[in-house]
């Protein structure tokens, strides 16, 4: 069972890391800093064992990537996944009201959950509100492909994808 997250910010990512592993160590975690290339790696490994998405909007383009490839944004992702039949719940993190709008409405319109959170105060709402939603969209988010997911316990392992092009 895997959780995808797209996030940009290193900060971030480590406490969301904190949180997952304190609540779901069973589940593995895998982090992007680009749309593309979260789109190419459900693409590669599709999406049935993926308990749970978290998309953010607003990616910047990292220092360190001197071929300055373009990053996209969580609408990019939240397209890729509204051609797709809904597996899991998805998170968005986002203060872009107009992008964070946009993902919602494409996903819900394709049958997808959805919840979302404002980012605040540095990372607080991390523990304060991300947490909880994490929480409840995967104790009581949809119960899709039980079968598959009952039937093949997994390895927690956290991968990230910030260094990929």
């Amino acid at each position: 069972m895997r959780i995808l997250i797209l996030e940009d910010d290193s900060g971030r990512r480590e406490v969301m890391s904190d949180c997952l592993q304190g609540r779901f160590p069973q589940y593995g975690v895998e982090y992007f800093r680009r749309a593309p290339d979260m789109i190419e790696r459900m693409k590669a490994n599709g999406l049935e064992d993926v308990i749970l998405i978290s998309l953010d909007h607003d990616l910047i383009f990292p220092e360190e990537d001197e071929e300055l490839i373009d990053p996209g944004d969580g609408v990019d992702v939240a397209s890729w996944l509204s051609q797709q039949s809904p597996v899991c719940p998805v998170i968005i993190q986002t203060t872009n009201n107009l992008g964070g709008d946009r993902m919602m409405e494409r996903l819900n319109a394709a049958g997808w959950t959805t919840s979302r959170v404002v980012p605040y105060s540095d990372t607080q709402w991390i523990h304060e509100r991300w947490r909880v939603l994490v929480r409840n969209a995967i104790v009581h988010g949809p119960k899709l492909n039980n079968d598959a997911k009952l039937s093949q316990p997994s390895m927690p392992v956290e991968t990230d994808h910030s260094n990929t092009a």
